[in-house]
Parts: structure tokens; sequence; C-alpha cells
């Protein structure tokens, strides 16, 4: 492929690399016309000596086949594929589910070749059914073919590059443990909140059950919902320690502890573990908040059936600081600000506060 400046008598069969007008202002021929004779003769006759024009090898791929070739290479399970022209293909969702994105090989794809780009939607993001997930778009009017047929390889080499995991119409349980005398307070307020984001997403909240807070009551409860396709606990407080009540209602039920404490705020004190097959997860109050939190990154994969691993969940951190919820007990502007100048005031009784 060559680039530059060509006398106007070799430029037949060459691309156009940039608009050109006449003296007038008026466009005459846009970028990425390939020149006929007839092109040529017009500006010849507007006293065009030179032009500027890409000229492909029979080595070369055009722009527009390149694209095509690459988004199909990198289209997983319920990826969609359009192909508009101008060295672009857009990748669109095909359902609405979580899109996994094999980052590691996305990288090697965009480092293969000045001016073959691919980018994608932050992996994991939830997306609906039509939505673009990924644009290809080969800068040049064309490239090495074998270029493009190294970016096949790598998307051959392990499964998909970029994929959607549909969501599944799951059966969730929701148990809410506290006093007696909290009962009917804490099951209307978590109740609406959490029917709302899973019936939003397709699955079906089932009648909320209610057990005292200590190991025994709620390990009973979990044992009470094994059918369900995965269970959420939500209390009157919130998970400190991995020894703490829910943690131990799961261990006491047969279940497993995956990891408490994830890497996302709000949201930092999330349980997640697992009772057979089915997901237990121990939700914090964040749950309630309509707000982005932990709870839209790690249910919706649950959804869409994916089994989640302690690395799956600490390798949140990373955008993992999202929007504080103000209606917080301690949101981040009471707990963010500097000390004041000079020597902290004596306080009687000397205890910490």
């Amino acid at each position: 492929m060559k680039f530059g400046e060509a006398p106007i008598d070799d430029a037949v069969g060459a691309i156009l690399a940039h608009k050109l007008y006449d003296k007038a202002g008026k466009l005459i021929l846009n970028k990425g016309r390939r020149l006929s004779e007839s092109d040529v003769g017009a500006l010849r006759q507007l006293g065009l000596e030179r032009v500027t024009v890409t000229q492909l090898s029979a080595a070369d791929l055009h722009e527009d086949a390149a694209a095509e070739r690459i988004g199909a290479a990198l289209s997983g399970a319920h990826v969609r594929l359009r192909a508009p022209g101008v060295g672009r293909a857009n990748l669109n969702a095909a359902e609405r589910g979580v899109l996994h994105v094999d980052v590691p090989r996305l990288e090697l794809i965009n480092n293969i070749y000045d001016g073959i780009t691919v980018a994608t939607l932050r992996a994991f993001t939830l997306v609906d059914a039509g939505e673009m997930l990924a644009l290809v778009k080969v800068v040049p009017f064309g490239v090495p073919a074998a270029r493009v047929v190294d970016v096949e390889r790598i998307a051959e080499a392990g499964g998909p590059v970029l994929q959607v995991r549909p969501l599944l119409r799951k059966r969730v349980a929701l148990i809410v443990s506290g006093t007696e005398s909290t009962r009917a307070r804490l099951l209307k307020s978590f109740h609406q909140p959490v029917r709302r984001r899973i019936e939003g997403w397709g699955s079906e909240l089932l009648r909320p059950t209610f057990a005292l807070h200590d190991a025994t009551s709620i390990a009973e409860a979990i044992r009470a919902q094994a059918a369900a396709d995965m269970i959420l606990i939500a209390g009157i407080s919130a998970i400190i320690d991995r020894e703490d009540v829910v943690p131990s209602a799961l261990a006491l039920a047969g279940g497993s502890i995956t990891l408490h404490g994830v890497p996302v705020d709000p949201g930092t004190l999330l349980m997640m573990g697992y009772l057979g097959e089915a997901p237990v997860v121990g939700a914090p109050g964040c749950i309630k908040s309509p707000k982005t939190n932990v709870i839209d990154w790690i249910l919706p994969r649950l959804l869409s059936g994916e089994r989640l691993t302690r690395a799956n969940l600490v390798s949140m951190g990373h955008g993992g600081l999202l929007k504080d919820i103000a209606e917080r007990p301690m949101p981040r502007s009471k707990t963010n600000q500097p000390p004041p100048p000079g020597p902290l005031p004596h306080k009687e009784g000397g205890g910490a506060s």
C-alpha cells in the first residue's frame, strides 16, 4: 500500500485521500472515492497535476472488507454484525444480557497494526438488545491482508472475544432478618426495591420470608429456600466479618463463602457464597437504593448463569468507585473531611469517638 501525492496520470484506480474543492469552494470529489478515468479527466481539466491518494496492492484489503472480516472474527454468541462501510463494522447485542470481553486478546488485536482499531463497552456491562457493543474502525483506506489474518488467528485461539450472555428467568428468594419488633418495617423497606430490580431484569422474586437475626434461624430459612435459583439475604445489621451472623448461617446451612468484602463502593460489605449451585448473596443496605451500586454489578451476571469466583469479584476494584449514595448512614462527604488545623480538642473520658 502506498500513500502520498501521485501524478494525475497515475491516479486511475487509486483512492482519493482528501476531499477536493473547486475555486468557488464547491465539493468536487469526496475522500475515499476510487478514481475513474472520467474523474481523472475532470481533475485534469481543472488544472490539477498531482493528487494525494492511497494505492492498494494485491496484498492489501480495502478498509470495508477488512472491517467486516475483523468484526466477524470478534463476534461470539448473541452478537450481531453490521458493516455500513467507511471502514466500519458495528457489533450489536442480539439479546439483552451481560457483555463479556476477552480484554487481553482485545489488546493484542489493537496492537497488531496502526489503523486497525476495536473499541468496546466495558466488560460485564448490562446491555439491551440492539445496543452497540463494539466498533471496528479501519483508519486507512486499506491494510495488509496478512494483518487481518493475524486478527482472525488471535480470535480463533480461544473462546469468543465478544459475546453476550442473555439474562435468564430465575426464581429469586429474599430472606429478611431482624428482631420480631422490626419484622413489618424491614419486610416493607426491602421488598419493593428488591422486587423492582429482580423483575426489571426479567426474573421472579418469590414471596419474602423473615428470620430472626441469628445464625440458626437464618440457616433454617436458607435451607427452606434451597429450591430457589438464587437467595438474597438482607437484614437489620450489616455483615462486618466473615464470622458474622449471615456468613455463619450460610456455613451452617451447608453452603460456602466465596468472598466477604467486594471492592465496589457503595456495597463493599456484600457477601458472596453458594449453596450447591445456587448463589447466596448477603446484601448490603444499598440494595434498597435505586442508584447504581454493587448489586447492579453482581446480580445481572448471576442471572445470566455465570458462577462468580473470588477472582471475578476482586477484579471489580478497578472502576469500582461508583457515585455515592447520600442516604447512606456514613456518606463519603461525611467521612472524607480533612482534620481541623491545630491540636484536637480534649474530650472528657478519653474514649474513641
